[in-house]
């Protein structure tokens, strides 16, 4: 079911280049916000009219409050798009056979530059560069914003951080505020969005050639693969988007890099199935048992009995508690507020926690990796 409406635009609350922000008139003198992504729709003006999808906010979902433009009105049946312009994009589409489908050039096809990286992958591993998992966006910001933090503390140079935004939660990478102030602040080198997913820096058509890109063509030197913001779960065993770690963690594995699973903890969240160790990761786990991966945990004695049949291709890394001083020096920097699921620090901490413990790990291998480097110059 989708529901529809017809708006005018009245004022640009915020305009960027991935994405508008509007003010639109809906009828019987409804004011209300809504989100243009110039990619699907071109950039909207005043005055023009639009329809809009309504549902998730009639249906009172996490969108934010917001509704989403899905077309623009021409007055004159010419296309609203300039063809010329749309010629420059490649040939493979996103969204594919759907109202929305629209092509980007991707990372893999013969007009790309770095088309000849992919034609042979003979001898192309990810050489153990480190690739962070998580399953709710907001480890995202915790992880980057962690790294930054140790740098600052120890020295050296900043390490490379390329961010590949998965399918599980929202498609377009412009929804992400997160995304915008880590790029702004310089703190990700490059974005990639694959399968469906779409507006990152660069664009790959599966996981397998989007970890690829991040080692080769943005040279990173760590990895982190999430979904955009937003999430679904049936409160079910295997019914829920993080799933998806399962296959991430196995892809990483197999194309030589080193998957470090951030776990989603919590002590503060009202359902039992998310307190502590969440049934989400206990259930990733279960079914990635032959992936080898590392996971790092508090050290903390209701978190160790819920890992009752620990795989012996996984290792665990235990780790003393994180001070609530050292989070907010992590933190001070950001513009935005970091929360999961409305909940931040002061209230859950150990969430955030467990993204500060796998960076402690993905910076200590960085800074080996440096030396070992620094020696070979002088050999």
């Amino acid at each position: 079911m989708i529901v529809w409406s017809f708006g005018t635009v009245t004022r640009i609350v915020r305009e960027e280049e991935s994405v508008q922000e509007l003010e639109v008139h809906i009828m019987d003198d409804e004011m209300a916000r809504a989100l243009n992504y110039p990619q699907l729709t071109g950039r909207i003006r005043e005055g023009e009219r639009v329809v809009l999808n309504t549902t998730a906010v009639d249906l009172r979902l996490g969108s934010g409050g917001k509704h989403f433009v899905s077309a623009r009105i021409g007055v004159d049946g010419k296309p609203l798009v300039d063809m010329d312009t749309a010629k420059r994009y490649g040939h493979i589409m996103k969204l594919r056979y759907t109202p929305f489908q629209h092509a980007v050039q991707t990372v893999e096809e013969e007009e790309s530059a770095y088309h000849e990286i992919f034609c042979d992958i003979e001898g192309k591993t990810l050489d153990r560069t480190p690739v962070i998992i998580g399953e709710v966006h907001s480890m995202l910001p915790a992880f980057v914003l962690s790294i930054r933090h140790l740098q600052r503390r120890t020295g050296g140079r900043a390490p490379r951080i390329c961010y590949i935004m998965s399918e599980g939660g929202a498609l377009p990478m412009a929804l992400s505020e997160h995304v915008r102030s880590l790029r702004s602040l310089g703190f990700l080198s490059g974005t990639i969005t694959y399968g469906h997913s779409f507006g990152g820096q660069t664009e790959c058509v599966n996981l397998y050639t989007a970890l690829l890109a991040a080692r080769f063509v943005w040279k990173a030197d760590m990895i982190v693969v999430m979904p955009g913001p937003g999430m679904t779960g049936t409160g079910t065993p295997l019914g829920f988007s993080g799933m998806e770690q399962v296959s991430i963690l196995e892809t990483a594995h197999k194309l030589g890099g080193l998957p470090i699973l951030i776990p989603r903890v919590s002590l503060a969240d009202l359902r039992k199935r998310h307190v502590g160790i969440s049934h989400h990761t206990i259930t990733v786990l279960q079914f990635a048992r032959e992936t080898p991966l590392v996971l790092n945990l508090e050290h903390h004695p209701e978190l160790i009995a819920q890992l009752k049949e620990q795989s012996e291709q996984h290792t665990l890394i235990f780790h003393e508690p994180l001070d609530m001083e050292e989070w907010r020096e992590v933190e001070e920097r950001f513009p935005i507020s970091i929360a999961t699921m409305g909940r931040t620090a002061q209230v859950d901490l150990i969430f955030f926690a467990h993204a500060y413990y796998a960076a402690r790990l993905a910076w200590i291998k960085y800074e080996k990796q440096e030396k070992m480097q620094e020696m070979d110059l002088f050999t």
